[in-house]
């Protein structure tokens, strides 16, 4: 007799987790979803390679420019570009040192720079309409 109880409550704490776990697994796939919804995503078609330069300092200003992370499909020629932050949370100078272009229409193109800040903490693709050419200066 006492076997058997043992072996209920055995049954009963090893089912504990059976029970527990669906609700853990869609609490997750909850999270994943409004994560998702809430990144920027854009598909370009490259016109290109991808070219390197001479490392070139640039610095924005007061815009809302946005650093993106890239995925380049391996057969095909579109990139992925998903945001990771906005420019001007960072005061610093941007140092690029390459470039892609991509359709964005029929007849219209747009270029893209890989940048890094000058701490080397953050970096990423922007649009080129958002850097200007030279060091960062603060305003006194």
């Amino acid at each position: 007799m006492k076997k058997i109880k043992n072996l209920g409550a055995a049954i009963v704490i090893l089912s504990l987790p059976l029970i527990a776990l669906p609700s853990i697994i869609s609490s997750n796939t909850v999270l994943a979803q409004t994560t998702a919804k809430n990144t920027k995503t854009h598909t370009y078609t490259g016109t290109g390679s991808i070219k390197t330069f001479k490392k070139t300092a640039y610095h924005t200003k007061d815009t809302d420019g946005n650093l993106y992370k890239a995925l380049f499909m391996a057969d095909s020629p579109n990139v992925k570009l998903t945001k990771k932050t906005t420019l001007n949370k960072y005061q610093t100078t941007w140092y690029a040192t390459k470039k892609m272009t991509v359709k964005v229409g029929p007849k219209q193109t747009r270029t893209y720079y890989y940048v890094t800040s000058s701490d080397k903490k953050i970096s990423g693709w922007t649009w080129q309409g958002y850097l200007y050419k030279g060091i960062f200066k603060a305003a006194d």
